[in-house]
């Protein structure tokens, strides 16, 4: 290299020195601004801040089985954030009634500063205390200029036209067992995702009361804490076999149990076996396939033949704010939901609809039913019926509490097969103590303090023998509570 080319390239190294640093230093490139700002519920209270054109997402636990929502309640017109859309729901499993996260979504549409509250609650019940509230205080950032925004279309209901399906020269064209008077009250499972087990109690206490006249209400409490699946209020499944064979740990057979001996508490409550089982069913079964909606017609059959059935639906935003007439949309496709159909009408709606009894309470929709339309919101997925022969015999059952405070024995013996009695037969019963207990009185079918009575089998039947303990001492030594125990024996003694 001679010394002209050298001199030449000199300079350009001193620029390169001289730019180096002010090139390392400056800072790597900024990528867009994300178009979604997430909040969850570890953000409640905070302030947060959206920009033009992106959305904002809100995403908390809800449970959408049991009517339950987050509802907006601020900002009310709308002049700073728009929900874009009706929300959606996660499920948290594949089981009936199982938590989910629910997804609403806010876009800016003028810069300031709003408040966006949301409430837990039913849509139904505005009067009521909301359950829980979330709160964002959001500033929207941005120009925004005016502009006219065209109405949001709702996505149309892709369902399959049914109409082809649905009629049948055997079938008429509307039924209702309620009209029969094949219906029992509306239950209400509240904020527990226990509509698995009232839709599957749903149709054995209708059957009963269609078959034999007799108006039941049999216990969803007992499903919910006894099965062996760990099935709770965070959902489960179809428990017919707990009806039929299927005998939990403590239990001393299958059957349904009463509501007076189990009552619904909306909590997965201790089973505390065992319980009398009074009813069963000889078996159930599937209208179609487990995992798919069957064809109408097979729905209406069943439903004509075996009684109302258990079927699953998928429930969002529109679902649970129904108030009254056909239900016909915006649908949903996961099914999240137990309900049961006790009939339908092929000349309501676009194309008929089905009579579909929600475990809401009798508040929710047209007194806890709803008319939806065939086909929407994958109604009927996975329908199964019941069957329930009506015994020719009656059960007595008996219970003793506390555990072990005694024994109840039965004159005459059962006579019938399964052990139980023929129709009319007068059961003598007489109730006996153990060491360091005293009989205090029955109740059930008998009622009184002494401790024979007897209780004849027109219907199947319940008693428990009530003891307390011998232990009592005087009642200036003990605590208030525990000083009953002196004052009921007090007033046994005098009154005996």
């Amino acid at each position: 290299m001679n010394r002209r080319s050298l001199g030449l390239m000199l300079p350009v190294l001193g620029i390169m020195l001289i730019l180096a640093p002010g090139v390392l230093a400056q800072p790597p490139a900024q990528g867009p601004p994300p178009e979604e700002v997430v909040v969850t519920a570890a953000d409640d209270g905070r302030d947060v801040e959206v920009t033009e054109g992106q959305t904002l997402v809100v995403r908390l636990q809800a449970n959408p089985s049991t009517g339950y929502g987050w509802q907006v309640v601020e900002p009310g017109g709308g002049e700073i954030l728009r929900q874009t859309d009706d929300g959606e729901f996660q499920p948290d499993s594949t089981l009936l009634g199982a938590p989910a996260t629910q997804i609403l979504r806010f876009e800016p549409v003028h810069d300031g500063d709003t408040t966006l509250k949301l409430e837990y609650r039913r849509p139904w019940k505005r009067a009521a205390e909301p359950a829980q509230e979330f709160r964002l205080e959001v500033r929207a950032v941005g120009s925004f200029p005016v502009a006219e925004q065209s109405p949001t279309q709702r996505p149309a209901d892709e369902r399959p036209t049914p109409a082809s399906q649905a009629a049948s020269q055997d079938l008429p064209p509307a039924f209702h067992w309620c009209d029969l008077g094949g219906c029992t009250t509306v239950r209400d499972q509240g904020q527990c995702g226990s509509c698995w087990a009232f839709a599957t109690v749903g149709p054995l206490e209708l059957n009963i009361i269609i078959q034999a006249g007799e108006t039941e209400d049999l216990s969803e409490q007992y499903l919910v804490s006894c099965n062996s699946e760990r099935w709770g209020c965070d959902g489960g499944s179809w428990a017919h076999d707990y009806h039929a064979r299927e005998i939990p740990p403590g239990e001393d057979g299958a059957g349904a149990v009463l509501e007076a001996t189990f009552p619904y508490r909306a909590s997965e409550d201790p089973c505390q076996p065992p319980h009398p089982h009074l009813y069963q069913i000889e078996s159930w079964d599937y209208v179609g396939e487990e995992s798919s909606v069957p064809p109408i017609v097979d729905i209406k059959q069943a439903i004509y033949e075996h009684g109302p059935v258990a079927a699953a639906v998928c429930v969002n935003s529109a679902f649970q704010g129904y108030r009254g007439g056909v239900f016909e949309g915006p649908g949903c496709t996961v099914v999240n939901h137990a309900v049961v159909l006790v009939g339908w009408d092929d000349d309501q709606g676009d194309a008929g609809v089905w009579y579909l009894r929600n475990s809401w309470g009798p508040e929710w929709g047209e007194g806890g039913y709803m008319r939806i339309g065939y086909g929407v919101s994958d109604v009927g997925f996975g329908a199964n019926y019941v069957m329930y022969v009506p015994s020719t015999c009656y059960s007595l059952a008996t219970s003793v509490t506390p555990d072990a405070a005694g024994t109840v024995s039965l004159d005459p013996s059962p006579d019938c097969p399964g052990e139980q009695y023929a129709p009319g037969t007068e059961v003598h019963l007489t109730a006996m103590e153990s060491s360091g207990w005293r009989f205090v009185n029955w109740t059930g079918a008998a009622a009184g303090d002494r401790p024979t009575t007897s209780v004849v089998l027109d219907a199947h039947k319940s008693v428990t023998a009530h003891y307390q303990t011998e232990l009592c001492l005087p009642w200036f030594v003990l605590p208030l509570g525990v000083a009953a125990c002196w004052s009921v024996r007090r007033r046994r003694y005098r009154a005996g």
